[in-house]
């Protein structure tokens, strides 16, 4: 195998010397000559011996010219000598860099020029992924044909950083190749082209890290670590993290080189737009009851974008979708929604957009959004699932003495009747019930409202407790009949968190005659929307002249008695959120968890002795706010990140314990991926990691973003779909990236070599010169010193004189020569003079004479 086929034709000039060596023997003239039987008998006895040696020089000639081509058409092969002799071997590790910013479009074929230009440098591909396989596959190509023995170990990302979050991390694990030999056909790598970007925000240290331990404990001649990405911005945020993993590889003993995957011209102008998050605005979700949608578009580009349409559709699940059909993308009804679009949206900004679906249908519903295509498509889609349910029912308890009117202010809003569906059923119940409620009873309701109740029993107490923690929702409204010292001790905020602080004694904010302070919006009023966007002139008609105030610890008395200062409110609960206040911020409705629950409260009554606000708008407002945070508390999460665990659950009295997930899929068909839970476990989980370690198929799927569809079956034999949105970790949308000299600045003093994708056999990675082709250059060397010698060996030479004379080949064939070594004269009057041709140059009397013949045939042949 050559690396130079073309060169390999210089092979036919190896019969050059054969040819010259026919021709001189053709060049020789036979000439008859008496008396010279001597000769010839000299001449028969060495004859074999000087055949000999002109045959060992046209052999060495012949061996010059076939090495001299070999060299220069780059010969290689001999794999199996060099091992046996011992030869040199090399280890190289890749880091693949597959994060989702990988999947950007760095050449359009037929579009652009730059599709040419990467073709014609042996790099094929759109994105930069591809360019990066393209690099790995002529890496083996040209250590396949390279003499040296090498070893290959292939490690991406994202393995890493998901085999890096968990114990017992191993290179061995996270590689996709771990050090294996590269066999001549460099079928090694066949796997790894299959392969695609993933769908994960990744950075390269955990697999330099990997890399690292794996380097230091594998014996090799020379080692070179290859870092294949796009080098983002975001990788080299923290150089310093990057330089300390490098730093422990160069520490080992190998080499560091980087190959960058996309073109400088590429740059930092590239326009993309990413769609970085899509989901529901808390409310009650309930089927029939518009739900609005917020979508929130970033442009990542240095320019303004204009003029952007967002394509929104609705997936729906109803009863008709009973099996998860892997024939096409999603089993439900998708429903296109009107485009939305944004006028403009400057560079590095994001800009949020609402609109409003509908769905009469009771189930778990899907809402997609499309962005148009940029430069990076795989951040321009983003799902949420909505779970409706059928109406709600709440439950309401009116403690104080003015018939109920607090009860009746809430259960008017909550369901006001006509044609108009809030989603919530309120159940007035007396005040009674929570003297023997239990956990179980509060469980059918979706909220819970207590208003004015005066005191509190332990066992309500700790039935409400694990009510909340459990998902439910509790608003209080706390009024005149409030026993302050019973709420301290049990709810309280240093007693059990269902009141976000202790309350002190209620304080008078002025008369009905007198000016009262006025409601404002509080820190966190974002939480109640219309009435955020709307200022605190909204409050303009409402007063509160009386309120339940947070109590002031004996610390911050003293420390107010002592300097004069107004004491601190101390919230026992530090999630708390304040919705409303007074001017002095004062709070007076609050919201704050607990467990997988929410509290509201309202430090003021709604008997209307205490204010005047039930009778304004914004209560209303408000009470439609607040009840759908108290809903949405409990509601299931609205979508998973996909490198998280996807889980079902699969109650033993609902359902049976086999259930068939479908990842999501760019074009059908999906796959099918039968999973059984445990004989004890209720919930069947599947982890990326888990996958990557058992080796299992599958994985490149479940980490793909989309619609996840989970098909259960029913203990009654009826199966149901339950659909999932998976979504991206956001931030490798930028694709701002950093230049060479940058990294090579950051990573100072260390020495890193960077190489395009079509470097990689222009670079001589195969560490130089390989032992083979060093091995054929000494041969080389050492034939021609070879050829030299048989050429002195086998030429005519003049033997000097006894007095240093050396005979002159111009005397027509005489040399002078010592009485012992002149020949015996002919007897005289028969002597004659006879021409004898030049080329007789053989010693007569000695034992090296030669025929006239052959001893110019060496004289030719040189």
């Amino acid at each position: 195998m050559f690396l130079y086929p073309a060169l390999s034709i210089g092979f036919a000039f190896v019969a050059v010397p054969l040819l010259v060596h026919l021709i001189n023997l053709l060049r020789h003239r036979r000439t008859k000559w008496a008396a010279m039987e001597f000769l010839l008998a000299s001449y028969r006895k060495q004859r074999r011996w000087i055949v000999l040696r002109q045959l060992l020089l046209l052999l060495s000639r012949l061996a010059v010219a076939a090495l001299l081509i070999a060299l220069l058409a780059g010969l290689v092969g001999g794999r199996e000598w060099i091992g046996a002799l011992g030869g040199q071997t090399s280890h190289h590790v890749i880091i693949l860099d597959d994060s989702y910013s990988m999947q950007q479009i760095v050449s359009r074929r037929g579009t652009e020029e730059s599709g040419t230009e990467a073709d014609a440098a042996g790099v094929v591909g759109n994105t930069a992924y591809d360019r990066a396989l393209a690099s790995v596959s002529g890496l083996v190509k040209r250590l396949a044909a390279d003499g040296d023995n090498h070893t290959l170990t292939v490690m991406r990302a994202s393995r890493a950083a998901m085999v890096s979050s968990g114990e017992n991390a191993s290179a061995d694990v996270a590689a996709d190749l771990s050090a294996q030999t590269i066999s001549p056909d460099g079928r090694q790598v066949d796997r790894l082209m299959a392969t695609r970007a993933s769908s994960l925000r990744t950075d390269l240290v955990p697999a330099i890290d990997l890399a690292s331990d794996l380097i230091a404990a594998t014996t090799a001649d020379t080692q070179t670590l290859y870092v294949v990405s796009d080098f983002s911005q975001r990788d080299w945020a923290a150089p310093r993290r990057m330089a300390e993993a490098l730093e422990s590889v160069d520490q080992a003993g190998a080499k560091i080189r980087m190959i960058d995957c996309v073109e400088n011209r590429t740059g930092n102008n590239t326009r993309n737009l990413a769609i970085t998050d899509l989901s529901p605005t808390p409310d009650v979700w309930v089927a029939g009851v518009p739900v609005v949608v917020n979508v929130t578009v970033k442009n990542y580009s240095p320019r303004e974008a204009t003029n952007v349409a967002l394509s929104a559709s609705v997936i729906t699940y109803g009863d008709q979708v009973k099996t998860a059909d892997p024939t096409v993308t999603v089993s439900g009804e998708v429903q296109n929604l009107p485009v939305i679009l944004i006028d403009s949206i400057p560079g590095g900004q994001q800009l949020t957009k609402s609109f409003q679906i509908f769905i009469n249908q009771v189930g778990t519903h899907v809402v997609k959004v499309d962005l148009p295509t940029d430069a990076l498509e795989i951040d321009n889609s983003r799902v949420c699932t909505i779970p409706l349910v059928d109406a709600q029912r709440v439950l309401v308890i009116d403690g104080g003495d003015s018939d109920e009117i607090g009860a009746y202010h809430v259960a008017s809003v909550l369901d006001p009747g006509s044609q108009v569906r809030i989603g919530a059923i309120p159940e007035v119940q007396p005040v009674t019930m929570l003297r023997d409620v239990t956990t179980e009873q509060l469980s059918r309701y979706r909220a819970v409202y207590l208003i004015d109740v005066p005191e509190l029993s332990k066992r309500a107490v700790d039935a409400l407790t694990q009510y909340v923690s459990d998902g439910g929702g509790l608003a209080w409204f706390l009024g005149d009949d409030v026993d302050a010292d019973n709420y301290n001790n049990l709810v309280g905020g240093k007693a059990g968190g269902l009141l976000p602080f202790d309350i002190a004694p209620t304080v008078n904010l002025g008369g009905e005659s007198e000016e009262s302070p006025k409601l404002v919006l509080g820190k966190n009023a974002d939480l109640l929307g219309p009435i955020a966007s709307a200022g605190n002139g909204i409050f303009g008609l409402v007063s509160i002249r009386r309120q339940w105030v947070p109590a002031v610890s004996p610390a911050e008395e003293l420390r107010e008695e002592l300097t004069g200062d107004e004491a601190e409110v101390e919230l026992a609960q530090s999630n708390v959120q304040t919705l409303l206040a007074r001017a002095d911020e004062t709070p007076v409705a609050t919201l704050h968890g607990m467990g997988r629950g929410r509290v509201v409260t309202v430090t003021t009554g709604l008997d209307g002795n205490w204010n005047n606000w039930p009778g304004d708008p914004t209560f209303v407002v408000f009470l439609l706010q607040s009840n759908a945070m108290l809903f949405s508390g409990s509601a299931p999460p609205t979508s998973r990140m996909v490198d998280s665990v996807a889980e079902i659950d699969v109650p033993t009295d609902s359902y049976l314990p086999t259930v068939v997930l479908l990842p999501p899929a760019n074009e059908p068909p999906r796959l099918e991926i039968e999973l059984e839970a445990e004989s004890s476990e209720s919930t069947i989980a599947v982890s990326p990691r888990e996958l990557i370690v058992a080796d299992q198929a599958g994985l490149d799927e479940l980490l793909m973003p989309g619609t996840i569809e989970w098909q259960r079956t029913g203990t009654d034999g009826q199966t149901s779909v339950m659909p999932v949105a998976s979504v991206l970790n956001v931030g490798e949308s930028d694709l701002a990236r950093v230049t060479s000299a940058e990294v090579i600045r950051d990573l100072l003093p260390l020495e890193v070599e960077f190489l395009s994708p079509g470097d990689w056999g222009a670079s001589g990675v195969g560490g130089g010169m390989s032992t083979f082709l060093l091995i054929l250059l000494m041969l080389l060397v050492l034939m021609l010193a070879i050829e030299q010698a048989l050429a002195a060996w086998a030429s005519y030479h003049v033997r000097p004189t006894s007095d240093g004379a050396i005979g002159s080949r111009r005397s027509r064939g005489r040399r002078t020569s010592s009485a012992s070594e002149l020949p015996r004269p002919a007897p005289r009057g028969r002597s004659r003079k006879r021409t004898v041709g030049a080329s007789t140059h053989d010693e007569i009397g000695s034992g090296d004479a030669a025929s006239s013949a052959n001893s110019s045939t060496a004289g030719a042949s040189r």
